[in-house]
């Protein structure tokens, strides 16, 4: 076990930001009760929601307008509020007018009165609610990834996080409660991700794993220490030396492990070619063998016994050598299709007879799961099975497309130039757009 397992475990990033948010959203769940409340009532029905369109200046209103979230999942409670900000003027003109609108929130839920309508300190909590998730809404965009690797962004989704909330909390403003509550939520950050909290166990892989992204590497990870902690702080040059540290000793550790293996390698090949032999020439070569002093004290040598030594001592150094190597090159600037994401995989599978031991390190980091996401989302079954097209299938079929999910889920991909996928049309798009306008500046000039 590498390390003796002690980077073995590592909280869900997707789960602790669940947590953090929980508290958040149960302080104003009244608020967000009432503006559910308001948009229930107008997705109810076609007459209500034509009364709802008299009232919004912006067009014409469709149910999908107004989503209704599912109440146990943040993010989607996120989107309902973000979506339903738009057309607040509508529902305090309806709560100002419509009747009906009163009528409903006069009706009793499950033995109680129904919460709303939406006051104008609903709106407000609300709306300070929002600016917070986004940012916890677009980092769980980030980790929530199924098929591609996670680990080497986490650290960067809790740095933006963290440098966020930090801002909001240290900024002098106008509004002394958005502070409190940024002061609040930084709080419930650093529970479960602080370095320098004895009773928080941050793994440091999470940080290890953001320098091999080749474009990133260390630079990127002292540069995350000194936006938190003050440039060329104590703390910063701490952190630095202590993730140098654990990256000399994972490689050190992989390095043993490979060459063990290539010995071993060598060996069973040497065997192999050695069983060929027969008994009396093997005992010949034992004889020969014995006979290493040539006279006057002088022991028999052979060069290519001396060259295959510096050979031997050569390719250690070199191999050692692999992770300076890799640190000190220039991080890489890769030209992406607009759309896409830059595969950190290929850098490494081309690279790997370049840094052959370093290869199987990141193989292993880039390979941890940050979060649940991707286990749930290739075994889940919430979805049908059986569409509204067939009326039965055999079981064994049933659990073929079981099985098959995750890969049936998958965009095709022969080659870059093999499929033509949408990010290649939006590349041709832009190439083509970027052509026209340079062919107008050459024949008309630059516009004035």
């Amino acid at each position: 076990m590498v390390r003796n397992g002690a980077y073995l475990h590592l909280r869900c990033a997707t789960h602790i930001i669940n947590l953090i948010l929980k508290n958040c959203l149960l302080e104003i769940s009244d608020s967000v009760n009432a503006i559910r409340n308001g948009i229930y009532f107008v997705r109810s029905s076609t007459p209500r929601l034509n009364s709802f369109e008299f009232y919004v200046e912006s067009g014409r209103v469709q149910r999908e307008s107004l989503p209704l979230d599912v109440k146990t999942r943040w993010n989607s409670t996120y989107l309902m509020l973000e979506q339903v900000l738009k057309f607040r003027a509508g529902f305090d003109k309806m709560a100002a007018v419509d009747m009906p609108f009163h009528a409903y929130f006069k009706e009793d839920a499950e033995g109680k009165k129904r919460i709303g309508p939406p006051s104008r300190a609903d709106w407000e909590a609300v709306n300070k609610l929002v600016q917070f998730l986004i940012i916890f809404y677009k980092a769980t965009i980030v980790l929530s990834a199924s098929t591609s690797p996670c680990s080497h962004k986490l650290y960067h989704a809790i740095v933006t996080m963290t440098k966020n909330i930090l801002m909001l909390s240290t900024t002098a403003g106008p509004d002394a409660l958005l502070r409190t509550k940024a002061s609040s939520m930084l709080g419930k950050l650093e529970k479960y991700w602080s370095l320098f909290d004895d009773k928080v166990d941050m793994n440091r892989l999470v940080m290890v794993a953001a320098v091999f992204d080749p474009r990133k590497k260390m630079k990127f990870v002292k540069g995350c220490f000194d936006k938190l902690y003050g440039k060329d702080s104590a703390a910063s040059t701490h952190l630095c030396a202590e993730i140098t540290s654990i990256l000399r000793k994972m490689f050190d550790e992989y390095f043993m492990i490979a060459n063990k293996s290539s010995v071993e390698s060598v060996t069973s090949s040497s065997a192999q070619s050695n069983a060929t032999f027969s008994q009396s020439q093997e005992q010949f070569v034992d004889e020969v063998s014995q006979r290493t002093y040539i006279g006057n004290g002088l022991q028999y040598e052979i060069l290519n016994d001396l060259y295959n030594d510096l050979v031997q001592e050569s390719a250690f150094r070199e191999k050692a050598d692999e992770l300076d190597q890799y640190l000190k090159e220039s991080v890489e600037n890769p030209h992406v299709l607009p759309g896409t994401e830059y595969d950190v995989l290929s850098f490494w599978r081309v690279n790997s007879p370049k840094f052959p031991v370093l290869s199987l390190v990141a193989r292993d980091i880039l390979a941890m799961q940050v979060s649940s996401v991707a286990s749930e989302s290739a075994f889940s079954t919430s979805g049908r099975v059986l569409d509204t097209t067939r009326s039965c299938l055999t079981h064994y079929m049933i659990e073929v497309l079981m099985c098959t999910e995750q890969w049936l889920k998958c965009e095709i991909k022969v080659n870059d130039r093999g499929v033509t996928r949408k990010e290649h049309l939006l590349a041709d798009y832009v190439m083509q757009d970027e052509l026209m306008r340079g062919y107008g500046m050459e024949l008309y000039g630059p516009s004035r």
